[in-house]
């Protein structure tokens, strides 16, 4: 059952039994009140019939056609309405009684007097007087038609202004549910509402985030797929080709180291492509460890320096560390230092021999680490599509051996830690990379 539905049978049931219950307890109420006023004028007849009765007038044979009575004096009956028989009643109490005649049920008022007549002589009447319990019951069952009919009409129009009130309000929860069952599975378009109520917001929000991210993740994934493919294609292709000329050389009996040496460069490569299509499967935001620490930056960059100084003595390339006052960063160790060495790596690679590579932090108020080479650098035209995957400058594509993927990883890591990067030309003449971080991220010591 829907919830439209469960609300609408909840609600009307519930006014349905709270109009019921309330009837029912007017109607107790009514009668209780109802037997107070006729019990009061049961004792007023009473009274009356007395009075007649002492003074020796004679009494109707009936009154009002309501009540009966019966009159005794010194036991003897001397006066009687027509509907009472001649019998005597025995009355256990004065108030209260009921009793059954004529086939019906009647509620009886019972008075007794001594009285001293003229001669001296004392007499006791005593007088019973009686109503039929079917007049209280008309009485009680017309005052409850009269409070229940304006109930009875009114609970149609209540009806109907529930499910109008239940249906508006559960319409952007309707037009949801409807949005949602309606979507493909290739539709990851965000939902909009033209009416949303504030508690469908958070949910709304939260899908659409979702669907944001999903789409980001599966673009990100067929674009990834489809440039590993053409990425792996050519080292795969090379990996052949040494095979079969490690092979032909065998049979010719010329075999080299050289045919060795170049195979593990190739090997090598693939393997270098393969860490960083993983590291950088690693570093989305799906699989990033939110929970951060402290990491001292001078630390990262001193272990990044450490791990490639003999890359650094084969190009014969100087390096500086211009460390600040302010080196802690709430992040993950492992990313930065996968951040930094990817910039190192670009640095050395591409800067040529003999070149000058600097690093240094920054607090202005920012935190900054900042990359310069002294190397060629890259023109202004290339330098917007250096971070996309696998996109290599041409010049340096033919000549020196990478992936493409260093920067794109660079980039993911940075916009993880809340972080920006920008390139730009160094004051050492090659390329500059600033990655800044945020204020959030920084932790004064």
């Amino acid at each position: 059952m829907s919830i439209k539905k469960q609300l609408i049978t909840l609600i009307i049931s519930a006014v349905v039994l709270a109009s019921f219950f309330s009837a029912l307890y007017g109607y107790k109420s009514t009668t209780k009140q109802l037997d107070i006023i006729f019990d009061q004028e049961l004792h007023s007849v009473a009274t009356f019939v007395l009075a007649m009765s002492k003074s020796n007038q004679t009494l109707p044979s009936t009154i009002d056609n309501t009540f009966a009575f019966q009159v005794f004096k010194n036991g003897v009956l001397v006066s009687k309405s027509v509907q009472m028989p001649s019998s005597r009643f025995t009355a256990p109490s004065q108030y209260n009684n009921e009793i059954f005649f004529n086939g019906k049920r009647w509620r009886t008022h019972y008075l007794v007097e001594k009285v001293t007549q003229d001669t001296n002589e004392q007499i006791t009447i005593e007088v019973l007087v009686a109503q039929p319990m079917s007049d209280r019951i008309k009485s009680a069952e017309s005052i409850l038609f009269v409070i229940t009919t304006p109930l009875l009409f009114a609970l149609p129009f209540i009806g109907l202004l529930i499910f109008y009130i239940i249906n508006k309000s559960l319409k952007p929860l309707v037009t949801l549910s409807r949005e949602i069952k309606n979507k493909n599975t290739d539709d990851l378009s965000e939902i909009s509402l033209s009416k949303q109520t504030v508690e469908l917001a958070p949910v709304v929000n939260r899908l659409n985030q979702l669907f944001a991210r999903l789409s980001d993740s599966f673009d990100r994934e067929k674009q990834l797929t489809a440039n590993t493919a053409h990425e792996l294609r050519t080292p795969i292709s090379v990996l052949k080709l040494n095979a079969h000329n490690i092979q032909k050389s065998f049979e010719n009996n010329n075999l080299t180291t050289t045919e060795f040496k170049e195979l593990q460069q190739n090997v090598d490569r693939m393997a270098h492509v393969i860490e960083q299509i993983i590291a950088l499967y690693r570093f989305t935001p799906e699989n990033f460890n939110q929970k951060t620490k402290l990491v001292n930056l001078e630390t990262v960059l001193q272990d990044v320096i450490s791990n490639n100084f003999d890359n650094l003595l084969v190009n014969q390339q100087n390096i500086s560390l211009e460390p600040a006052n302010e080196n802690t960063l709430l992040g993950d160790y492992f990313a930065l230092y996968t951040l930094f060495e990817n910039l190192l790596k670009n640095a050395i690679k591409y800067s040529g021999d003999k070149a000058e590579i600097k690093i240094s932090i920054i607090t202005n108020p920012h935190l900054e680490v900042v990359f310069e080479d002294s190397g060629p650098g890259i023109s202004d035209e290339e330098l917007p599509r250096i971070y996309e995957r696998f996109y290599r400058v041409d010049p340096q594509q033919s000549r020196i051996k990478g992936s493409g993927l260093g920067l794109s990883i660079v980039k993911h890591i940075t916009t993880l830690h809340n972080g920006e990067i920008s390139c730009s030309r160094s004051s050492l003449g090659g390329l500059c990379v600033a990655v800044k971080f945020p204020l959030t991220q920084v932790v004064n010591s």
